[in-house]
């Protein structure tokens, strides 16, 4: 039967009991209900535990703990959106070890200023600001006195900025200056930046050369191919002991072409066959169940 011929059988599935199935109403828990599991494998959240070690992530994630380790000042990730790089900094922040980093997580948005930005970041670390209208210098003192406190604890501050090609010249000169605070031995913070490839560009113009010059280590996370496609998916699966083999074995080369080897597209893709396939009864996903949500 072809797939033009199966859809008015799948349509009335949606409304016509199955034998021996309770009919489960539309909503976000039937996979969860239909496949017996406690936890989606593709919902749209930042979760460690989901994180997949592609060549490529595994590259990135210890070329990051490096610069870490090694007292480089500033380090640089970039990848096309979706590619699962606020995830990787979730994993940092994960396996820093407390008694030994100070780890703060600053999220940018666009127009953020340089004052907000440094407000951010006391706040991440619990600085409080005595002056009513702090200038830049009393909050980069602030950040400075912090960082040397953490210091003489033997715990080294970690600034870890995720959206960073939302900052301006002035917010990344803010960072170069905070990449400066350092004793003799060795620099005592360290600041992983991590955002989309349009900041390769930005950070082409002569008014960041200053600033690109000391990120040591850049690092590129790139899509997944066709083999990872299968593993990640399989993997997620894994993770909330459904069966590995829920998609069909022709659904992976279609997968790859379609997400373009995002894993936030595998995500929204895999999370609407599988609400279709719950409501339709399919104990496995096809191809063209998949290329439904599509």
């Amino acid at each position: 039967m072809s797939h033009a011929e199966a859809l008015p059988v799948m349509e009335m599935l949606d409304t016509t009991p199955v034998p021996g199935r309770e009919m489960i109403e539309e909503h976000s828990s039937v996979p969860l209900k239909f496949f017996k599991i406690d936890h989606h494998p593709f919902s749209d959240n930042v979760n460690p535990q989901f994180f997949y070690r592609t060549e490529a992530h595994e590259a990135a994630f210890m070329a990051m703990k490096r610069c870490i380790e090694d007292d480089v000042s500033l380090g640089l990730t970039t990848a096309v959106s979706g590619t699962g790089k606020t995830l990787l900094t979730q994993v940092l922040l994960q396996e820093l070890p407390a008694g030994r980093y100070k780890p703060a997580l600053i999220l940018i948005y666009p127009k953020m200023s340089r004052t907000a930005l440094l407000r951010e970041i006391c706040s991440e670390l619990g600085v409080e600001i005595l002056a009513k209208r702090p200038t830049t210098y009393d909050l980069v003192s602030a950040v400075q006195q912090k960082t040397m406190d953490l210091y003489l604890h033997s715990i080294k501050l970690v600034l870890i900025i995720d959206e960073v090609h939302f900052l301006n010249a002035e917010n990344l000169q803010v960072l170069r200056t905070l990449s400066n605070i350092e004793i003799p031995e060795k620099k005592l913070v360290t600041i992983l930046l991590f955002g989309e490839e349009s900041f390769l560009t930005k950070l082409g113009d002569p008014v960041y050369k200053s600033i690109l010059s000391r990120m040591f280590t850049r690092v590129r996370l790139r899509p997944l191919e066709r083999s990872e496609v299968e593993q990640y998916v399989k993997y997620r699966l894994l993770l909330v002991n459904c069966r590995t083999n829920l998609f069909e074995p022709e659904c992976y080369n279609w997968l790859t072409e379609a997400s373009g080897g995002i894993p936030r597209e595998i995500n929204r893709l895999c999370h609407g066959a599988m609400q279709r396939a719950a409501e339709r009864g399919c104990r496995s996903i096809s191809k063209e169940v998949l290329a439904q949500v599509h």
